[in-house]
Formats: C-alpha cells, structure tokens, sequence
C-alpha cells in the first residue's frame, strides 16, 4: 500500500470508527432508556373470555350430563324429570353469567417504568353492572362478583433491558416481556395460552 493510501486509509479508519461507536452507544441507549414509559391495555383478557364462553357453549351436553351425573351420586338415585330440567337449568344460568363477564368485566393493566430500575405493574379489574342485569344477573350475584374484583393489585418490580426483551423481577417470580422494534408494543403472557400486548401511552 502506498503511503497516500496507508494515509487516506489511517484517515478513515480514525473517521468511521468514533463513528460507528457513538451509533452503538445511540442504539444502546434507544435500547435500555425506558424511563418514563408507560404501556396500556384497557381489556387484557378480552379474546381469553371469548374463547372460553365459545368453550363453554360447545361443551353444553358435556357440562349438563357431568351436572347430571354428580347429582345423581349425591341422590344415589336417578333424577326425576323436574329433577334432570332444574339442573338443566342451573347449567344454562352457569352459560348466562360466563357470557355477562364476558360482556361486564374489563382486565386493564399499566405497567410505568418509574426509574432506570424500578417498573410498577397495575392491574385494574371492573366489572359493568348494566351489562350484568341484561344477561340476568342477580343483583346479590352482581355485588359479590363486583366485590371480588374491587381490589386493584400494584406491584413494584425491578427490570432489567436485554435486546428487545424487558426482564421484570418482583423478588419472587420473573416475567420476560418483548419490546417491539419501533418501542410502541410490550408483549407478553398471562400463561401459555393467554398472549398480551400493551401499548405505549407515553
């Protein structure tokens, strides 16, 4: 190599070099600064209860001949036809009030990443009494399902950023949530079957 081309190379490499780490020191920083952030989602477990009343409706003949069957062995005598059409009954009422939660009930979650350390979770269960009396609901059933879900759980949890996946540690279980590329989504699991996306809010 000549030494004009040793001395444009030597040039460049003390150019693209600074450079090329203040764009990773960019990136990181992109990455790791959630502070501030806050993520939401008014009604988290919408398609879950979704599924699970579908669930229920498919397995209608199953659940009445279950609910035949355990009162029978508690009667140790078969049922009589006013027997068989009150349990039938019951089942129907248990569709009823799966689908009025389904309709009523509303799971928001926040979570709000208050320092570089620190994410507190909200979790705000509410649960819609007109709907509930449409589907006849009882105002005595509608008050203890209201009253179960009044209390509004907020966690504190350590986090800690790795690539696009977001590590919250309450000391004693540990959620791994994945940041979307743009930052705009969390996503994450309630449990194998129930996925979850927050949305950034600010």
């Amino acid at each position: 190599m000549s030494m004009f081309k040793r001395s444009m190379f030597n040039v460049q490499c003390s150019m693209i070099i600074p450079l090329l780490l203040l764009f990773v020191s960019l990136g990181a920083q992109a990455q790791t600064n959630m502070v501030g952030r806050v993520y939401h989602n008014a009604n988290i477990m919408a398609g879950k209860m979704k599924e699970l009343t579908k669930d229920i409706d498919k397995k209608f003949d199953e659940m009445k001949a279950d609910a035949i069957k355990k009162a029978e062995e508690k009667k140790k005598r078969k049922l009589t036809a006013k027997e068989l059409a009150e349990v039938e009954e019951k089942v129907k009422e248990g569709q009823k009030m799966m689908k009025a939660i389904e309709n009523g009930m509303k799971t928001a979650i926040t979570i709000t990443f208050k320092d570089a350390k620190t994410a507190i979770m909200k979790m705000d269960m509410k649960l819609d009494d007109a709907a509930m009396k449409a589907a006849g609901v009882s105002w005595a059933k509608r008050k203890m399902l209201q009253a179960a879900c009044a209390v509004a759980p907020s966690d504190k949890s350590k986090y800690t950023v790795k690539g696009d996946m977001i590590i919250l540690d309450d000391g004693t279980d540990k959620d791994t949530l994945t940041l979307s590329e743009d930052g705009k989504y969390l996503s994450g699991k309630m449990d194998e079957d129930t996925p979850f996306k927050l949305t950034r809010t600010k």
